[in-house]
């Protein structure tokens, strides 16, 4: 008796692993396209050539890694999943693990705004209509946010300036059909007191507003924050 449950527990973690197993797997291509196209390789044919790898977790693709022919890992993207399964975020990275581009394909803020200042307050951006594209420097400062609707087609961008101090001073909403600045906003800062001075003009250039305000005692980092 002893041995037939001794036996039937083996079974049972056979079958959990093998489970665990299926549920994860490493995938070869000699080129993107061929992934997009989901053609995978045996690791033999991408031999002395750059190729990409990918991990997948069941059907979703958790990590694609572009490899150059010595095994040198030259940059890789994430892939992040909601809990009904739909793509929302991916990252584009360094082999050093720098973030240098994000792609949301969800509704966010800077949807939101340019949205409104394109085509009024009452616009408001959803999952199926936009996409995102944020570039960032290397110190992950966000430097251009690019909004894209689903087929494909610019709709307009918010480009982002720093100064040495890593400070935003200055911010261009522009858009995309005709490349005009719709809302530019500038960052002066007296640092010697304390105090920032906020500019801004409107698609004619003309000043809409102007604002003097102090600064916060410990100011906070205004580089980027990693995706929880």
């Amino acid at each position: 008796m002893k041995h037939s449950i001794a036996q039937y527990l083996l079974l049972i973690m056979l079958f959990v692993a093998g489970v665990l197993t299926a549920q994860t797997a490493t995938r070869y291509y000699r080129n993107y396209a061929e992934f997009i196209r989901k053609l995978d390789v045996s690791p033999s044919k991408v031999a002395g050539q750059p190729f990409y790898r990918a991990k997948f977790e069941g059907q979703r693709v958790k990590q694609l890694d572009y490899i150059f022919p010595d095994g040198t890992l030259v940059s890789m993207i994430k892939y992040y999943y909601n809990p009904a399964g739909n793509l929302v975020v991916c990252d584009s990275l360094t082999a050093d693990s720098v973030l240098i581009l994000r792609t949301s394909y969800q509704p966010d803020e800077i949807q939101a705004q340019l949205l409104q200042k394109i085509y009024g307050r009452n616009w408001m951006p959803t999952q199926k209509d936009y996409n995102t594209v944020c570039r960032f420097d290397s110190l992950q400062n966000p430097v251009e946010y690019q909004v894209k609707s689903a087929s494909g087609e610019d709709v307009g961008r918010l480009e982002l300036r720093y100064n040495d101090r890593n400070d935003l001073i200055m911010e261009i909403w522009i858009r995309s059909r005709d490349n005009k600045v719709i809302e530019l906003s500038e960052f002066e800062f007296d640092y010697a007191n304390s105090i920032q001075h906020i500019v801004q003009y409107d698609s004619s250039g003309l000043i809409v507003s102007e604002v003097s305000l102090q600064l916060p005692e410990s100011p906070t980092d205004s580089t980027h924050q990693e995706l929880r």
